[in-house]
């Protein structure tokens, strides 16, 4: 299916070119066939116009649209003098290729990951010059603003949560005024920091991307590499 919609998409990103640089071609309804093979345009469009943000289509790579349409047309008619390769030939190269782009991005996110990395570690060398910062034998960084009352969580418990999170130039991917989490079922150092405080305890949780999402990083909002901080409230602490 990915492979399918890969293919599709390069299509699409073809024609699209063409329609670009030639102002598209000009459409006109006199019968029914008209009407026909522009919805048929219409929604093979409309299903694929986003695919440009998903990184299937690379956007550094250029495509030959003369290449497209001549091969597409021989295709189309069943034209075989015309047609330079197989159906199973075409599918090789388009694996070949898309195994190439996969490299690609791949080398491309690692890079930026060490980078973040690199950035991560000045930061924390930095917040560890803080009053009352403590860098734990983990790596994690614990500011304790309130320690709280009563006793610790344990690993077995559910908790709720308030918190922000950051980026270390200060952008927030996600908070929450009131959450409720295992403790076993998010980033090791959300945990390990939330195991210090007691119920009502506050604290500022800095941690490398080690402890946090790694070199892959979350979605669209935590990039590969980052160093994360997170404002913490542990509102309750719900035991089994």
């Amino acid at each position: 299916m990915k492979q399918l919609l890969y293919i599709s998409a390069i299509a699409v990103a073809a024609l699209v070119g063409v329609s670009s640089c030639c102002n598209g071609p000009k459409a006109s309804f006199t019968n029914d066939i008209d009407s026909v093979s522009y919805a048929y345009g219409t929604m093979f469009g409309s299903q694929y116009s986003n695919f440009g943000d998903t990184g299937i289509v690379v956007p550094e790579k250029v495509m030959n649209t003369e290449n497209f349409l001549a091969a597409f047309e021989a295709a189309f008619k069943k034209d075989s003098a015309n047609l330079k390769m197989t159906p199973d030939e075409a599918r090789n190269i388009l694996n070949d290729f898309q195994m190439k782009m996969q490299r690609e991005m791949e080398e491309k996110m690692m890079k930026a990951a060490a980078e973040n990395k690199e950035k991560g570690e000045a930061f924390m060398a930095e917040n560890a010059k803080k009053e009352g910062v403590q860098t734990l034998e983990s790596g994690l960084q614990i500011q304790i603003l309130e320690p709280g009352k009563g006793k610790n969580p344990t690993m077995d418990d559910k908790v709720t949560v308030k918190y922000k999170g950051t980026l270390i130039d200060g952008t927030v991917f996600d908070q929450n005024e009131s959450a409720e989490f295992p403790l076993k079922g998010v980033v090791k150092g959300f945990s390990e920091g939330l195991l210090q405080l007691k119920k009502g305890g506050k604290a500022i949780l800095t941690m490398p991307s080690s402890l946090a999402y790694g070199d892959r990083g979350a979605g669209q909002n935590i990039p590969g590499g980052s160093t994360l901080q997170f404002e913490v409230e542990l509102l309750d602490i719900n035991s089994k």
